[in-house]
C-alpha cells in the first residue's frame, strides 16, 4: 500500500506514468533479483524493508544479489514498529509471563512468523536473544495466517507490525504484551513498551524505503530521492501513516546509503542467531 501511495504521488509529481510490479515469491527475492539485474536509468525502483537485507539468509537455492552492493539507495519513507501478542484468553498476562514460560520450557514455546527471514521471524529471535530463552519457529507464508493461528489457538505468540496486530488487539481477539517501540502507540495505549515490560533495549522497526540498480547514475537517484523526501514530507502522507499505524521515518539518499550497511551488519547477525538455536 505505500509503494501504491508514494507511486501515484511520484507520478504527479514527474508528470510521467508509475507502475506497481507486485513480484511475489521467495520472500521478496524474486522481487528484488529483478530490480538488481534492470537497468539503471531510473525507471526501475525496488520498495523494500528489513526483509531486503534477511531473506537471502534463508533460501533454498543460491542468491545472485548482493542487498548492498547492487543497489543504489534512494530514500526511506516510513517505518513501523512491531508488537508482541497472545491470543485474548491466552495464560500469559504480561511479557515477564511468556519470558518465564520460555525459561521454564525452552524450545516449547511456539511462535509464528510470516516466513524465515521476515521481520517477524527475527524480531522474536531477537526477544529470545535479549532474555536467553529458547522458543519453536512455526514459519507460515504470510503474516495474515501467522496471526490467525496464534488468535485460534494453535501457535502462542507472535510478532507483528502494527497494522496486522492492532485491529485485532482492538477487536478484542489478541492481547498485547508490549510494543517494540520508544514510547506507547495512540491506538492501543493500554500496552507498554518492551522496556517497561522489563526487556531494556529490545527496540525493533520495520522500515520501507526505495532502491534504484546501482547503475543508476548519481543524478537520477538524487532527484528521485528529493522527490520521495517531498512525499514523505506531506501532511498527506503523514496521514496516510496513521491509518496504517506506521510513521514517518525519513532517510535521504546521503542518509540510506550511510544507514543500509549498518542495518546489513545488524539483521545479519540476527539471522544468524537463529540458525544456531
Amino acid at each position: 500500500m505505500t509503494a501504491r501511495f508514494v507511486a501515484e504521488a511520484l507520478a504527479k509529481n514527474l508528470k510521467t506514468p508509475v507502475m506497481v510490479d507486485n513480484r511475489a515469491g521467495a520472500g521478496g527475492l524474486i522481487g528484488t533479483d529483478a530490480v538488481a539485474k534492470a537497468p539503471g536509468d531510473g525507471y526501475t525502483l525496488l520498495f523494500a524493508g528489513v526483509p531486503h537485507l534477511t531473506t537471502r539468509w534463508f533460501a533454498n537455492g543460491p542468491v545472485t544479489f548482493d542487498p548492498v552492493k547492487d543497489f543504489a539507495p534512494v530514500a526511506k519513507v516510513s517505518s513501523s514498529a512491531l508488537g508482541i501478542v497472545v491470543k485474548a484468553d491466552s495464560p500469559y498476562k504480561t511479557l515477564g509471563d511468556l519470558v518465564a514460560a520460555m525459561k521454564r520450557k525452552p524450545g516449547e514455546i511456539t511462535y509464528s512468523s510470516g516466513g524465515a527471514g521476515s521481520t517477524s521471524h527475527l524480531c522474536s529471535v531477537m526477544l529470545n536473544d535479549l532474555t536467553n530463552t529458547r522458543a519453536k519457529h512455526i514459519p507460515y507464508k504470510g503474516n495474515g495466517p501467522a496471526v490467525t493461528d496464534v488468535i485460534a489457538g494453535q501457535v502462542d505468540f507472535t510478532c507483528q507490525g502494527a497494522p496486522s496486530v492492532v485491529p485485532m488487539i482492538k477487536a478484542g481477539k489478541l492481547r498485547g504484551l508490549a510494543v517494540t517501540s520508544a514510547g506507547r502507540w495512540g491506538e492501543i495505549p493500554d500496552v507498554p513498551t518492551s522496556a517497561q515490560a522489563g526487556v531494556a533495549g529490545y527496540q525493533v522497526a520495520s522500515w520501507i524505503g526505495a532502491l534504484a540498480p546501482v547503475a543508476t547514475p548519481a543524478p537520477i537517484v538524487q532527484r528521485l530521492s528529493d522527490e520521495l523526501v517531498r512525499i514523505a514530507q506531506s501532511p498527506e502522507f503523514k496521514a496516510f501513516c496513521a491509518r496504517q499505524s506506521m510513521y514517518v521515518d525519513i532517510a535521504d539518499r546521503r542518509q540510506f546509503l550511510a544507514d543500509l550497511p549498518k542495518e546489513d551488519a545488524h539483521w545479519k547477525r540476527i539471522a544468524q542467531l537463529s540458525k544456531e538455536s
